[in-house]
């Protein structure tokens, strides 16, 4: 039975120390529990983005993870953050970065779908659609494998946000989901403001905790 070699780990720390942990070369699923509130920028962005008094006050550390993408606030219990690793050689990898992340997202979709199938859920299957100011926010634009939910109006609102680390071996996916996307959070602790396009990303509610089990459980299937 597919997933059976496969199983999902548990691991809980600092987030720093959690996004920095070496890539093991091996097909894995880690749920990942932060101890204490975090605002993490992506690899190549600077500290200066963030109002650091502002984030101390708010009792958020300041770190720095070794994927892309753009600026994510993490308070325990409001959002679920699973790695999946992908090694080189497995059925599921691809050289294309982009096209890499699309089994992710097409996982979270079928997930979310059975957890709300009043709506339309996609993957994005383009290239990141940002602005340089969106471009500092993660969950204010929308890349490729990420997950976006449509409304009955037509809008769309990014749901699944996903950066990604390689290395020769592997491929590590770092997927996060919100209970809700808190706006005044962000406008108090980035230094520049935040983008308007970040009232576009949503949460997930209540569904926030089966939504995590179930993703869990679902990418395991899909690595095995």
């Amino acid at each position: 039975m597919r997933g059976d070699h496969v199983a999902a780990r548990i691991l809980r720390g600092d987030a720093g120390a959690l996004h920095d942990r070496p890539i093991v070369p091996s097909a894995g699923v880690e749920v990942l529990q932060i101890e204490q509130a975090a605002v993490v920028l992506g690899s190549t962005q600077s500290f200066e983005v963030v109002n650091a008094p502002a984030a101390d006050r708010l009792g958020c550390v300041v770190v720095r993870r070794r994927s892309g993408g753009g600026v994510v606030v993490l308070q325990p219990n409001d959002h679920v953050w699973i790695d999946v690793t992908v090694p080189r050689g497995h059925r599921l990898w691809n050289d294309d970065v982009e096209q890499a992340t699309w089994w992710v997202g097409e996982t979270w979709c079928e997930v979310l779908r059975d957890i709300d199938p009043t709506c339309r859920w996609s993957v994005h299957r383009e290239k990141l659609v940002a602005t340089p100011p969106e471009r500092v926010v993660c969950f204010a634009s929308v890349g490729p494998g990420e997950v976006v939910r449509h409304g009955t109006d037509g809008a769309q609102q990014k749901v699944v946000g996903i950066s990604q680390r390689r290395t020769k071996d592997a491929a590590r996916f770092q997927c996060t989901l919100f209970r809700a996307i808190d706006m005044e959070l962000y406008a108090s602790v980035m230094s520049g403001g935040v983008p308007a396009s970040l009232a576009n990303a949503a949460g997930v509610g209540d569904g926030l905790d089966e939504a995590g089990r179930r993703g869990a459980a679902a990418l395991v299937i899909s690595l095995g």
